[in-house]
């Protein structure tokens, strides 16, 4: 009983310190989710690689203080809280965002499709994050030591990136033959 008490007391003594922790600046803000996710469909007419050049290493770019161009850029606020950061935080922020877009595009894809196709699509996923995970070691293996990890950093990056928006087309292809097929009729 008294070993319960204790631990009573401390989690109530303890609470407000964590309550007041300050926030983690390595982790994305709104702020730049919106802004990915507002590039992305102003990217829409595109093909995936030319959203990608779009889009892709502007979050990065900025996280650290660049000032960015574009209209999109000129939108995120002057200042976020946290930032800027250094060089390899911002490409983790960034490839987080994009591992995001990619589980969202890849459960809502997986919505749209067909039982039939929900194995493959499972099969195919599991492949490219092995894919994505030995191509970037070996992207650091061949390296210098002093470059090693930021070119793994970069590699997931963009391949995270391009999954990301090959998996929204495949979204939006699916979306287009649903709304095809309601209109055409049994």
């Amino acid at each position: 009983m008294n070993r319960l008490a204790l631990l009573v007391t401390l989690l109530v003594l303890a609470a407000p310190s964590l309550a007041q922790r300050a926030p983690d600046t390595a982790r994305p803000l709104p702020a730049e989710r919106a802004w990915l996710e507002a590039c992305v469909l102003s990217a829409l007419a595109h093909p995936p690689r030319a959203a990608f050049g779009r889009c892709a290493w502007r979050i990065a770019s900025t996280c650290q203080g660049d000032p960015g161009e574009g209209l999109l850029i000129a939108r995120l606020p002057p200042t976020l809280p946290g930032r800027p950061l250094p060089a390899a935080a911002c490409v983790q922020i960034e490839a987080a965002l994009w591992q995001q877009q990619m589980e969202r595009w890849l459960r809502e894809l997986g919505l749209l499709a067909p039982a039939a196709q929900q194995e493959p699509l499972r099969r195919a996923q599991r492949a490219f994050m092995a894919f994505r995970d030995a191509g970037c070691a070996a992207e650091r293996a061949l390296a210098p030591p002093a470059e090693a990890m930021a070119n793994e950093a970069s590699c997931r990056l963009e391949t995270t990136a391009l999954r990301a928006l090959d998996l929204k087309r495949l979204r939006d292809e699916m979306w287009l033959l649903i709304a095809a097929a309601s209109v055409e009729g049994p």
